[in-house]
């Protein structure tokens, strides 16, 4: 699989030391290279980036402008498929074989896959794959239904993923976090659908979620 792992963090991240030691390194490794960090300027991930090959991409707008970040990383990529990771993102030694098995077949999309904890518990958010709410049907806000033996999902009109793999077809179309407001990973999911695209998660797939939810939505 053409994979690219594109990944943005910020000067007050928390989990430096986590990323110069075991994250960077990993996606570097299972991206074969194709890799490219969006920070402010830090010595220290950029020596850490560069040095194993990857691309590190400082970032002078505006800190808050997520948005902006992920575009930024974008343009530094070439490849067929991106994975859109956050800071505390680790991919398990498995997760680019499951993908890449997984992804085959697939039509251009988006897709996610499974996030635990270090123990492989499920995030106590389901921020993995979730419904966002709607009045129309009805639907609730919660964690959808996956079954990792037979890799069956509950899926759902309103499904979003926010740490996935995406189709450069679909980022000619919708680009990531492009559209203000709140919650703008699940209205990009919401977007990407909109415009005809499969929104999916391969639960296969793991990686773990190293950080506290709260780390860096202060």
């Amino acid at each position: 699989m053409n994979l690219g792992i594109i990944q943005i963090t910020n000067q007050n991240a928390v989990r430096r030391e986590l990323l110069l030691e075991t994250i960077i390194p990993k996606c570097i490794e299972v991206s074969n290279g194709n890799y490219t960090l969006v920070a402010p300027h830090n010595k220290d991930l950029k020596n850490s980036v560069e040095n194993l090959g990857g691309i590190f991409s400082e970032f002078t707008a505006w800190e808050k402008d997520m948005s902006r970040k992920w575009r930024q990383g974008i343009q530094t990529r070439k490849e067929e498929w991106l994975a859109f990771l956050a800071d505390d993102i680790l991919p398990d030694e498995d997760w680019q074989k499951n993908m890449s098995a997984y992804l085959e077949d697939k039509s251009p999309g988006q897709y996610g896959f499974r996030l635990t904890d270090k123990n492989g518990n499920r995030h106590e958010f389901g921020e993995d794959w979730m419904q966002f709410p709607s009045s129309k049907t009805g639907a609730m806000h919660r964690g959808l239904k996956y079954d990792i033996v037979t890799g069956e999902i509950e899926d759902s009109l309103t499904a979003y993923v926010a740490n996935c793999i995406v189709h450069r077809d679909v980022l000619k179309m919708v680009e990531p976090f492009g559209i203000y407001g709140n919650a703008p990973d699940v209205i990009w999911s919401l977007a990407i659908r909109q415009c005809g695209f499969p929104v999916s998660f391969n639960p296969l797939a793991r990686a773990y979620h190293l950080g506290d939810r709260q780390d860096n939505r202060k």
